[in-house]
């Protein structure tokens, strides 16, 4: 008659010993391996462009290397933000990625005003592809130096024009610096990304506009625009012939290396962070995705661990900010 009294007991612990208890996140489910269903990569960007290509390259090589769908979402506009706001809507389980720009977190934020605090509310993850950016000009452009071009624009003001490709970007604030570096005798002309620029430029619509190497250097080789100038430490391997800012003379345009990265939330777990940035170092090693990289003008990246990853972050935000404050640029709204 006892028997009933001691059921219920037994039940418990048989329901904790198997992990069925509720309310405490404590059961199988945090127990299960990750991955062990399809994982989804946001873009916030079109297809075509390193965003989505590298994107892509990933997708590729983490589907070989955990045995599990990897699929490439494109939600493009918005300066990233409905990128972001769709991995917001998603559980911080390690299956809902993002894959863009650095500039997401370095750049974007000190110009774009959104109602949620990238940096507070996103964690950058690891390198997926480096990213070097060039000033190119028109073909048929007289000037063919840095420093013909502002003696040009000093010599014709406001006849020269600069496209900046998207608010808040590493295109943006360089255009920004070069038009107060001409004493504003060169115009800043907004475009929605790439590849509307890239065809004004290639018909005289703009003249100038800070492009990654990767976007540009089929067409420099071409002969379809030329390059002037490559904004970083280092000149680009894909372009050897191309100096820097650094060796014309113009430190100031000398601006902290970009890369194409993956996001997570911030309220992921750090172990599971962890995890994905070990998977993500993994597969951009490979010597197959190494390969692929190169073939298509893309620079290697660098392989950081988390720490250092938000230190280099923290370091070119502050950068950044230094140069949108003296520039005085606005905030725009979302």
């Amino acid at each position: 008659m006892c028997l009933h009294l001691l059921r219920a007991p037994l039940l418990l612990l048989a329901a904790l010993c198997c992990g069925t208890g509720t309310g405490t996140g404590t059961g199988t489910a945090s127990a299960q391996p990750w991955p062990d269903k399809p994982i989804r990569l946001i873009v916030p960007a079109p297809p075509g462009g390193i965003s989505d290509a590298s994107a892509r390259l990933l997708a590729e090589q983490l589907r070989t290397n955990l045995g599990q769908t990897v699929l490439v979402d494109n939600k493009p506009g918005g300066s990233a933000v409905i990128a972001e706001r769709a991995l917001m809507a998603a559980p911080a389980d390690g299956y809902t990625l993002m894959v863009g720009p650095s500039s997401v977190l370095s750049d974007i934020p000190l110009t774009v005003k959104t109602p949620f605090d990238p940096l507070k509310t996103f964690t950058y993850v690891g390198e997926v592809t480096g990213m070097f950016h060039v000033l190119v000009a028109n073909s048929g452009f007289a000037p063919n130096t840095v420093k013909e071009l502002l003696a040009h624009a000093k010599q014709h003001p406001r006849s020269v024009s600069v496209a900046n490709l998207s608010t808040g970007t590493r295109s943006n604030l360089l255009g920004e610096m070069l038009r107060e570096r001409s004493g504003n005798d060169i115009l800043v002309v907004p475009y929605k990304g790439s590849a509307p620029a890239l065809v004004d430029l290639m018909g005289n619509q703009v003249q100038l506009t800070f492009e990654v190497v990767s976007n540009v250097t089929p067409l420099i080789r071409s002969g379809k625009i030329k390059a002037l100038a490559v904004a970083s430490s280092k000149r680009s391997r894909f372009l050897p012939d191309v100096p820097t800012f650094g060796e014309l003379g113009l430190p100031d345009f000398v601006m902290p290396d970009a890369s194409v990265g993956v996001f997570v939330l911030s309220s992921m777990p750090p172990a599971l962070q962890e995890k994905i940035r070990a998977e993500v170092a993994r597969a951009v090693q490979s010597p197959k995705f190494r390969e692929a990289l190169l073939a298509q003008n893309y620079d290697p990246p660098r392989d950081m661990s988390l720490p250092q990853l938000r230190q280099t972050l923290d370091a070119t935000t502050a950068h950044n900010r230094a140069i949108i404050e003296k520039l005085q640029l606005k905030i725009s709204p979302e």
